[in-house]
């Protein structure tokens, strides 16, 4: 068999860092959740990721290579009280299964061992499986929301005035449903994260964790804000998005490391929503605003790795040297 690429170690690698915080999650959730339309969904995500976090394991092992860290049980605190609403542990996970979506298709893109781009083959339809249970649980109940819907073309058009390329003026046109759909998510998408930061603010233990996640909850919310503004601009009015219900306990279900590598990773979420719309957004001023989200987001992400690296929370990636 071939030996393992660079590209291949740095993908399982870096998965192997995502599951292990998965997993996690998971357990806490399952510790908290009694609803069976709920740990059913949980159980069965659980059980799957499981067993792709020992089959990393097993391919590490077969290379030679060490196995990382990643996150145990000293990352979740088991007895810890329910933080969140149920349902909203049902959003998270569909959160992560979105991001594993686009993680995965990227990983299998890039790796060439017939045995890996099988293993990815089956994470990518593990999380498109499961993020449809967690959106079908969440519609069923009033407890998920839907993009706009808007009317159906009649007839094919060509765009015939250049003024449909314009955007920095009074006479800008509507979105385009290419525009509004990437709008609508990055909508969907923060106010989740402001929620699960406000949550997180009141109980993680280091001050400075605190002060961060205080200031993404902000840089969420003034996302979700803008981003608002630009639908209602088009006509077309933000949807009721779900809620989240924060209990009053104080004890961190997860550790300040696992907290910091998660928002760490759903900012890398927000980088690429942007960096998709400015490559589809035809009205100029689209690319424009997106940018500066990204700068804002890039800032933000980049002074969490800062927080991380001081308190040794970051584990290095393999460096790339040259096998002999």
């Amino acid at each position: 068999m071939k030996p393992m690429s660079s590209s291949e170690l740095a993908n399982l690698w870096s998965t192997y860092q995502k599951k292990t915080m998965l997993l996690r999650i998971m357990e806490h959730a399952l510790d908290v959740s009694t609803q069976k339309d709920i740990t059913s969904i949980l159980q069965y995500a659980y059980q799957e990721e499981v067993k792709f976090v020992k089959e990393i394991a097993q391919l590490f092992q077969k290379e030679g290579a060490a196995i990382p860290e990643g996150f145990d049980e000293t990352d979740v605190n088991r007895k810890a009280e329910r933080l969140f609403d149920q349902y909203f542990y049902i959003r998270f996970l569909r959160m992560l299964m979105k991001l594993g979506i686009g993680l995965n298709a990227v990983h299998l893109s890039m790796v060439y061992r017939n045995d890996i781009h099988d293993f990815f083959s089956r994470t990518s339809a593990h999380s498109n499986k499961v993020f449809g249970m967690c959106t079908n649980c969440l519609l069923q109940v009033g407890n998920g929301a839907i993009p706009p819907v808007i009317g159906m073309p009649d007839h094919p058009k060509y765009v015939v005035n250049e003024r449909y390329l314009s955007g920095f003026h009074f006479g800008k046109r509507r979105l385009n449903a290419t525009e509004l759909s990437i709008i609508y998510h990055i909508v969907e998408n923060n106010n989740f994260g402001a929620q699960l930061m406000k949550g997180l603010t009141k109980v993680a233990k280091e001050p400075e964790v605190k002060m961060y996640l205080k200031k993404g909850e902000q840089l969420a919310i003034d996302l979700y804000q803008s981003y608002g503004k630009l639908m209602e601009h088009s006509g077309i009015p933000v949807s009721a998005l779900p809620g989240a219900v924060i209990s009053e306990t104080k004890t961190a279900p997860y550790s300040d490391k696992l907290i910091m590598y998660l928002i760490n990773l759903l900012s890398s979420l927000g980088l690429t929503s942007n960096a998709l719309g400015t490559t589809y957004s035809l009205r100029p001023d689209l690319p424009l605003k997106m940018a500066l989200a990204a700068r804002d987001i890039y800032s933000f992400a980049k002074e969490g790795g800062k927080i991380m690296v001081k308190h040794q929370w970051m584990e290095e990636i393999p460096e790339a040297v040259i096998k002999r």
